[in-house]
């Protein structure tokens, strides 16, 4: 059983190394023995039946099992766990917390992640029952780190770990700046999220205070805005920590008259309640793609259905054949049943359709593959409810009236009510990352783009230090590059990470999220030169757009990220970023200035949210009056050409080719502050320049007293004066002007 068809050296070795465990003599003898023992707990009249199901499901590389099921779903394997993460719950009390301590260990020492909530531990400084006071939560994290790195996994790697605090909890600042990447290498085996709320939001938008509290207790009071920008400045420089939104999670809970589902797994895919498991698998999308990169390229959504009833009954018969790390564990989820089927590959589907990730066609078509995975998977567990019964747990009535199930069809709707389901929630979007590397043959990993078309890694021949290298290809583009000879340029359809505006991936991660009744695991790969004032944007608009997470990698930051697309050079270089294209119409607001007498008219751009782009206008005669339109649009109308649409309220007036018809002597400022914007520096240091003796006409300084209204409050100072001549306290952005955070010293323009 050999003839499996490998396309690339890469994806064989990791298949072998990963998951040939149990000695078999190729990836077919795998997916038999895997199918064979999953199939294993049905009634004997059909399970021969089934195991051929699943069988060619697996060979066919069409549903993808997650890496614990790979590893060790074999009749005669000696390690039976089949999930990669569970969730458990920590008491406060010593007894409890080192209960939970045990209970951590048990999972990793048989292969799991774990992920917790810590809210519930008193903060530092609080009085214990015994005498003295509390340590506060960073402390007892500590200890389950160090536990993690003691602890390999089923003997082959350390565990991974998430812990959540809601952010309202006294600890919550300690929180927010403990890991701080290379600099302190503190929390290694743990990623670290802030549960937010729809009341923080809301309190960050009106600049109001937040009490940080413990059990009714307030111990100190903060504003809203500070611990935002707090949380997003250690994600900007740092990657952590994520975000979860606990009402967006909240509002669609199916078993919501039992439980909250308020933790994560270790990649944040799964929203669970404590002593629940991810039970995972995945459809690669690119294996249901006719014709790819034709005009005639079609997706296969009859034969995608069918995978995913498939995949449906495999995850639950997981549950059935696996053995569990807690007792806890193995009887929360059999009475709930919860699985999570998903998806991978979606980046090069798109690709072998022509359609470009992240425009307009591209959500659409995200949304469309998800709505089918939702539909499909529903109707497979009502199916298997029928056949087999429904989860032990399901009240009809209740799971009926639940948010999410209110989504689906009527007639399904009305099936659930009828006859229940058998898993309490279904669908989820994993990190899939050696799954899809190995046997997607390094397809496009879960919801992500493709990373990039192709790369070299070094590999080491076994004769003393000697490497060779050798090329590693995306899936996508190692079949284009088959069907149509070698070539090195590549379609525009062919839309890599770095090239895809954050805004608009987070476009694609919405349209999924809202027919995925879990969460989706993404890291969002900033642009390098992404500056803080566009990323403390990105944070409120994933929020804004319903995600249920949101994490984020910076290449600037202070960690360097597992895939590089090339080595650092031994020299530092400046580094060269590119902007983000220009929509046809921006929404502007318009300023207008006096400086020694003279009138001008500031025009400033803004693209989701951030400062863009900049025109001037001179107005030495004093004719155009412009304060009834504080804001509107420019739109371009032709290369060089700009018409100026102002609004107010329902009056609107255009002014056509404003730049022409208005030829301002500072318009090349205009130009090099416009690109300097879009190309990512930061606007304080534009700001700066402008303040200086500079060979620019009289109005830098009143210009530069616009672009200061577009400084983010809270923001430290980083370029000019850093620190406060009074104290030297650190210098922050507050309404325009700047404060002293210590002795609240302040200057504005």
């Amino acid at each position: 059983m050999s003839d499996y068809k490998w396309m690339q050296k890469l994806s064989k070795e990791i298949f072998e190394k990963k998951y040939m465990l149990n000695g078999e003599s190729g990836p077919e003898e795998v997916f038999k023995k895997i199918s064979e023992e999953i199939a294993s707990v049905e009634n004997k009249d059909i399970q021969k039946k089934v195991e051929t199901e699943f069988f060619e499901a697996l060979s066919s590389g069409k549903l993808i099992p997650a890496g614990r099921i790979l590893a060790n779903a074999r009749p005669e394997s000696e390690m039976k766990n089949y999930n990669n993460c569970f969730t458990i719950d920590i008491e406060d009390s010593m007894e409890g917390i080192y209960e939970s301590l045990k209970e951590d260990a048990l999972i990793s020492k048989m292969g799991g992640g774990v992920g917790f909530d810590i809210s519930n531990l008193r903060p530092k400084g609080e009085s214990l029952s015994g005498g003295g006071e509390s340590s506060g939560v960073i402390s007892f994290l500590k200890i389950f780190d160090q536990s993690a790195k003691t602890i390999m996994t089923g003997g082959h790697r350390r565990s991974a770990h998430i812990a959540l605090l809601d952010v309202s909890h006294p600890d919550i600042e300690d929180f927010i700046t403990i890991k701080q990447g290379e600099k302190n290498g503190e929390l290694t085996q743990f990623n670290i999220s802030v549960k937010i709320t729809d009341e923080f939001v809301k309190a960050v938008e009106n600049k109001a205070d937040w009490d940080l509290t413990y059990k009714g207790k307030v111990y100190k009071t903060v504003k809203a805005e500070f611990l935002y920008n707090l949380l997003a400045k250690n994600a900007y420089t740092h990657n952590e920590p994520g975000i979860f939104n606990t009402d967006a999670v909240s509002k669609y809970n199916n078993g919501y008259w039992a439980f909250k589902m308020d933790r994560v797994n270790p990649c944040g895919e799964l929203v669970m309640p404590p002593y629940s498991l991810c039970c995972l698998s995945a459809i690669n999308l690119s294996k249901f793609v006719s014709d790819p990169f034709s005009d005639e390229a079609a997706f296969d959504f009859d034969s995608y259905r069918k995978i995913i009833k498939t995949g449906i009954r495999f995850l639950d018969n997981v549950l059935e054949s696996t053995d569990y790390p807690l007792d806890k564990i193995k009887d929360f989820s059999r009475q709930w049943r919860r699985v999570g089927l998903g998806f991978t590959g979606l980046g090069d589907a798109m690709c072998m359709m022509k359609i470009i990730y992240g425009e307009e066609k591209s959500v659409t078509f995200a949304g469309e593959i998800t709505k089918v995975l939702r539909d499909a998977s529903y109707e497979a567990s009502v199916d298997l409810a029928i056949e087999k019964g429904s989860f032990p747990a399901c009240d009809n009535e209740k799971l009926a009236n639940a948010e999410f199930i209110k989504t689906l069809d009527k007639d399904l709707q009305k099936k659930i009510k009828t006859h229940g389901m058998r898993n309490i929630q279904l669908n989820t979007v994993a990190p899939t990352g050696t799954t899809s590397l190995s046997i997607g043959q390094n397809c496009s990993s879960g919801i992500e783009p493709i990373f990039a078309l192709q790369y070299d890694r070094k590999v080491r021949t076994g004769q003393d230090d000697n490497t060779t290298s050798e090329t590693v290809y995306d899936y996508a583009w190692l079949l284009y590059k088959e069907m149509f000879g070698e070539t090195d340029v590549a379609p525009d359809y062919f839309n890599t990470t770095t090239a895809i505006d954050a805004y608009k991936a987070i476009d694609v991660q919405a349209a999924v999220q809202q027919y995925i009744d879990h969460s989706i695991s993404k890291t969002l790969n900033l642009a390098p030169g992404t500056s803080f004032e566009e990323y403390r944007n990105l944070f409120m608009y994933a929020y804004k757009k319903g995600l249920k997470g949101f994490t984020t990698f910076n290449p600037d930051g202070s960690m360097k990220g597992i895939l590089e697309y090339s080595e650092k050079a031994e020299k530092e270089t400046v580094m060269r970023h590119l902007a983000p294209s220009r929509p046809k119409e921006l929404p502007c607001e318009i300023h207008q200035i006096r400086v020694k007498g003279q009138k001008y008219i500031v025009i400033a751009g803004m693209y989701n949210g951030s400062l863009y782009e900049i025109f001037v206008i001179d107005d030495p005669e004093d004719v155009l009056d412009l304060s009834k339109f504080p804001e509107g649009f420019v739109r371009k109308t032709s290369k060089g050409k700009y018409d100026l649409v102002m609004a107010n309220g329902p009056i609107e007036t255009t002014m056509k080719n404003f730049t022409k018809t208005f030829d301002s002597p500072n318009a090349s400022l205009a130009r090099f502050i416009s690109m300097a914007l879009r190309h990512g520096t930061p606007l304080q240091f534009v700001i700066d320049q402008l303040n200086k003796d500079t060979n620019f006409s009289d109005c830098e300084r009143g210009i530069s007293r616009v672009l200061k209204k577009y400084l983010i409050d809270g923001e430290e100072v980083i370029a000019g004066e850093k620190l406060c001549s009074e104290c030297e306290g650190k210098l922050i952005f507050r309404d325009g002007c700047v404060v002293c955070q210590e002795c609240g010293w302040s200057k504005c323009s």
